[in-house]
């Protein structure tokens, strides 16, 4: 067993307990060991071991230099059950890892690699509204954004991060397009 300790904007503590294997995050577990009584959303600190990597994303700047890379993890439950049904389901994790880059040049080439960690964003699928009270959760996910040693949800509300989701609000606010590991 473990314990996630979650202190929150107004000096609360949370926890969250659950099991650290391979079957950690199943979609039927992620609200018992990642979420709170009132949807307060940890970080998966073993989400690199525990999710699958369905693929990185680099960011260019206008003069067409990376900016960082984006991995982008889920549980291989959620991608066998979106294959088949063409849907995400309730527990769906999503974690999407953004790393800061620098680069060099190799024999290869101009090389960019990963460098440290940026931020970190969660989400968490939710087809039960299970908590309208709570500024993170609504319109089918729970958000959260945690800076670059994830301790504690640092978004204002899900607002903050459905601006960078808005041109995928008609495909359930996701980039799947982006994904080779799903079936078109």
């Amino acid at each position: 067993m473990f314990k996630y300790i979650v202190s929150g904007l107004l000096g609360l503590s949370i926890s969250f307990s659950g099991m650290a294997n391979a079957n950690s995050y199943a979609l039927n577990q992620v609200y018992a060991e990642l979420v709170g009584t009132q949807g307060e959303i940890a970080f998966p600190a073993d989400f690199q071991r525990n999710l699958v990597h369905l693929g990185t994303t680099a960011v260019m700047s206008e003069s067409m230099r990376v900016q960082n890379l984006n991995g982008i993890y889920t549980q291989a439950a959620a991608v066998e059950a979106y294959n088949s049904t063409g849907k995400w389901p309730d527990g769906t994790l999503f974690v999407k890892d953004v790393k800061l880059v620098s680069s060099e040049r190799l024999t290869t080439g101009l090389v960019y690699h990963q460098q440290a960690n940026d931020v970190f964003f969660v989400m968490i699928k939710d087809t039960q509204g299970r908590f309208a009270n709570n500024p993170h959760w609504g319109e089918g996910w729970g958000w959260a954004m945690f800076d670059a040693t994830p301790t504690v949800n640092v978004s204002e509300s899900r607002a903050q991060c459905q601006a960078c989701h808005a041109p995928r609000r008609d495909n359930d606010w996701l980039y799947t397009d982006q994904y080779p590991a799903l079936l078109k």
